[in-house]
């Protein structure tokens, strides 16, 4: 096997496998913390980072594969169809079904947000595992049926370097069409669900602020003082000291439902607060995909320079970096249990 690499894709190289490792490392990691959480804390959300975690650490894999597409281009095994077809093919569908994991979890909490009573109900741990490996086999295959129909008829050894553009040669534009439909409904997606959330969250504010304006004891007060001649009486003042601590019960009631409202501060927030992070740390790597695909001037560039191709890549893997990271720092069940490691290990 002949082994040809080209210079001056050196550097791009060397970070490029550099993010695989890291990605792939700190993705076992993850999976590790995954199955040190006791039975009992876990939760549907937890199972769907383990998804998650396993869809990254995949992700680490095929960007690894890519690289070695990208840098040893005359390798007789990039030179042979299929397998290039292959590694084209599951390095679209592993960030695809990192997308709609997330997209899975948003949804997730968007119900038991708007509806928490029948979210217990239904979203159990065993819905989750059955909705997540759902999306994780709808996602791939969602790429690799179309690339079936797309791919060529006859395995003959292909003459250019191993890229999106000769795994599916005239097929190509479809493909690019593909993908900017799948993130269009990605983004679809994220608007509806969030928009559900922000809106109960605005009518639970609502109420909160309208509890506190019922308990407003101004009346009582100005009441009081349509008699100052009455005030001597022992019975007046009975009835004036329990309408006084009438409504300073109530406010103090409110003041306690009004906490309960705001759910910024609650773990189902801050939940899926770290979703909402991670959506759109997955918007932003993909943003110079979606730039390139929706820019004709710029798709000029994208479809006769390997290398954009692969940067643009490279920022869409990059997510899969992201996620183990955001998911051990914001989540109280993985950093509880990693202070619980080391604590246990090191102290």
């Amino acid at each position: 096997m002949t082994v040809i690499s080209i210079p001056n894709r050196t550097g791009i190289f060397s970070i490029a496998v550099l993010e695989a490792f890291v990605t792939i490392a700190l993705n076992s990691f993850l999976l590790g913390l995954c199955a040190k959480i006791p039975k009992q804390a876990r939760n549907q959300l937890h199972i769907c980072y383990t998804f998650l975690a396993a869809s990254d650490l995949m992700n680490g894999v095929y960007l690894l594969l890519l690289s070695a597409s990208f840098f040893f281009v005359d390798t007789y095994i990039f030179k042979n169809y299929s397998v290039c077809l292959s590694v084209i093919t599951i390095s679209s569908a592993g960030p695809t079904t990192t997308g709609y994991l997330l997209i899975l979890m948003t949804a997730i909490k968007s119900f038991s947000v708007v509806c928490p009573l029948e979210s217990m109900q239904f979203i159990t741990r065993t819905a989750a595992f059955c909705l997540s490996s759902a999306v994780w086999i709808i996602s791939y295959a969602v790429i690799i049926i179309p690339t079936i129909f797309w791919a060529r008829k006859n395995d003959i050894p292909l003459y250019e370097e191993c890229d999106i553009r000769a795994a599916y040669q005239d097929k190509f534009k479809q493909f690019l069409t593909l993908a900017l439909v799948l993130g269009c409904c990605f983004i679809a997606g994220v608007l509806i669900f969030n928009s559900f959330i922000l809106l109960k969250i605005n009518r639970m504010n609502k109420i909160g602020i309208q509890r506190d304006k019922k308990s407003n004891p101004s009346s009582v007060n100005r009441m009081d003082r349509k008699s100052p001649e009455k005030k001597n009486s022992p019975e007046k003042n009975e009835v004036r000291k329990s309408r006084y601590e009438k409504p300073q019960l109530n406010e103090q009631i409110a003041q306690i439902n009004t906490k309960k409202i705001d759910s910024k501060k609650s773990k189902n927030f801050k939940a899926y607060f770290t979703v909402l992070l991670q959506i759109g740390l997955y918007i932003l790597c993909g943003f110079p995909y979606f730039l390139v695909l929706t820019n004709q001037k710029l798709q000029i560039y994208y479809y006769n320079d390997r290398n954009v191709r692969f940067v643009c890549s490279l920022f869409v893997f990059l997510t899969s970096l992201i996620n183990p990271i955001l998911t051990v720092i914001r989540i109280p069940a993985f950093n509880k249990t990693l202070r619980k490691i080391f604590r246990v290990n090191v102290l």
